[in-house]
């Protein structure tokens, strides 16, 4: 692809000109990675173009068809902790939940719960969600845009290594984890990853599952450990749709549970035979 822009000399970081090229997909495969290495270290910028694509994508309507498996590496921590830093609260939680960042490798983040998720948390997840809602489950439904239609990278590590992926999260999340059995549902495993939490909860790491049946329709099941005297009240199922995603969850002694799936998929008699093995 021949470009308008000459390389960047080295250690120059890209102008905003660059840097709209960049987000349009307009530069060369070299340059797009060597402006992806100066987001890196450059957070400010990376926060700029996330903003960006946010904007482009939101113009387009393509906020639920965005192709996760096209996106390029992950850029994802930098993003979060920049705009923490920054205040910019507002942006963020309308991205995630959008998959907004998924520009800048959100979907890539197969690498950020092995390495980065025990020290940074979601932003507060305020925007589009009553009070009432506790934050893990509004999460959850996040959590489920960004990964549930990655294709190359949907889990962190597969069902092939269940023992490893419940002794790991298990280790993680400081309780023991069970991984409930969806067979009978026609939902087969697919593997699991570790999740950064909320910032109320310190970023206490989370846990998702994913499923998936015949049909390749996914499902997952989010999974939050509260420190102790932090929990929300104790629920019954409760139903949180938001984004074009449905999401139920309970929350069960020091536990917090979410099922998240598209709305075509009926969550409640899952949700039953999670609950009955999880309190079994």
């Amino acid at each position: 692809m021949s470009s308008p822009f000459p390389p960047a000399p080295p250690g120059v970081p890209p102008d905003e000109a660059r840097l709209h090229a960049f987000v349009d997909g307009q530069l060369p495969p070299d340059e797009q990675a060597a402006v992806r290495e100066q987001l890196r270290a450059d957070p400010a910028a990376a926060v700029r173009v996330a903003q960006w694509q946010a904007h482009r994508q939101t113009l387009r309507g393509l906020a639920r068809d965005w192709p996760l498996d096209e996106t390029p590496p992950d850029l994802s921590g930098i993003v979060m902790r920049a705009a923490a830093a920054q205040r910019w609260r507002r942006l963020l939680p309308q991205a995630l939940a959008a998959g907004l960042l998924l520009s800048l490798g959100l979907a890539g983040g197969y690498q950020w719960g092995r390495h980065d998720a025990g020290g940074m948390a979601w932003p507060a997840l305020a925007a589009g969600r009553s009070a009432s809602v506790p934050e893990f489950a509004a999460q959850a439904g996040v959590a489920y845009a960004v990964y549930s239609g990655e294709k190359r990278h949907p889990v962190e590590v597969s069902a092939a290594e269940q023992a490893h992926l419940v002794q790991w999260l298990s280790k993680r999340l400081g309780r023991p984890l069970t991984v409930p059995v969806l067979t009978d549902r026609g939902y087969a495993l697919l593997g699991g990853r570790l999740l950064p939490g909320d910032a109320a909860q310190g970023g206490s790491p989370r846990a998702q599952f994913m499923y998936e049946n015949a049909d390749g329709d996914r499902l997952t099941l989010y999974v939050a450990v509260f420190k102790p005297g932090a929990a929300p009240a104790a629920t019954e199922f409760r139903l949180l749709q938001q984004y074009g995603r449905t999401t139920l969850y309970w929350v069960d002694g020091d536990f917090g549970y979410a099922l998240s799936a598209q709305p075509s998929i009926e969550l409640q008699p899952l949700a039953q035979r999670v609950h009955e093995q999880l309190a079994g």
